[in-house]
């Protein structure tokens, strides 16, 4: 079987546009149903792919990626979409993304707003977090048809640098939580009830600092974007921006 690699994608459907930005060991694919949505409903959907991601090496994660790369990222797709003659520009992310979506909200006077899904702002661990990489490499290497001792030697090598990755990204989302007194842009707020990967309850601490916040709740998990919530999801996020075009009419 033929594996395909992930990339980016772009899907061009007028001047109002949105960036989406995908999780840690995710990629665009994730976002994908949520683009193809947006784009029949009169949007164009970016999806950058955050460095390091989409190889078959969980490795390139930890060496390749981090926070400052990935904010040069976020940066460069609101560059790209203005060159592309876009004037109206939303960004979201999903997990870490949502991280890179918020920052962007903060600092970015040209979005004129957005939001995320499974946010680990203030997630007071990450145990979880690296405990799901770990399973994630494991995976990885088993597709990738290596024998058990050099699995065992590659997750060995990241277990003994993930945990200064996971500090680095942990101080990033600490100064974007405590940068959230700083929008004032409609924000929107996807948390699923049975998340296991962050903390369900940061979304209404979120909810009490940002002023012009839509929170919404789902029965599901973290994946938001691609698990049994993702059409109910699509649907509110549509909401969610044609609300925001009634007001600037």
């Amino acid at each position: 079987m033929k594996i395909i690699a992930p990339k980016p994608f772009y899907f061009d459907n007028g001047p109002k546009a949105v960036v989406l930005l995908h999780s840690l060991s995710g990629t665009p694919n994730d976002m994908r149903l949520l683009g193809r949505f947006l784009e029949r409903n009169g949007y164009s959907a970016y999806a950058p792919m955050f460095a390091g991601h989409g190889t078959r090496e969980p490795l390139d994660i930890i060496e390749k990626g981090e926070p400052a790369n990935w904010w040069k990222q976020a940066e460069e797709a609101l560059d790209f979409l203005k060159s592309q003659g876009k004037t109206e520009i939303y960004f979201f992310g999903l997990s870490l993304g949502a991280i890179f979506a918020t920052k962007a909200i903060e600092n970015m006077s040209d979005v004129l707003g957005g939001g995320t899904f499974g946010s680990p702002l203030f997630n007071t661990s990450f145990k979880m977090i690296r405990s799901e990489f770990l399973i994630y490499a494991q995976k990885v290497y088993q597709l990738n048809e290596l024998a058990d001792s050099e699995i065992d030697s590659k997750l060995a090598v990241i277990d003994s640098k993930i945990d200064g990755f996971l500090t680095n990204i942990q101080t990033e989302t600490l100064q974007v939580t405590e940068d959230l007194k700083k929008i004032h842009k409609p924000y929107f707020i996807g948390q699923g009830k049975t998340d296991k990967m962050v903390d369900p309850h940061g979304a209404d601490k979120v909810r009490a600092i940002v002023t012009d916040a839509d929170l919404h709740w789902y029965d599901a998990g973290h994946v938001l974007t691609i698990n049994n919530a993702h059409k109910g999801l699509q649907s509110d996020v549509l909401n969610f921006l044609e609300k925001i075009e009634e007001r600037n009419a």
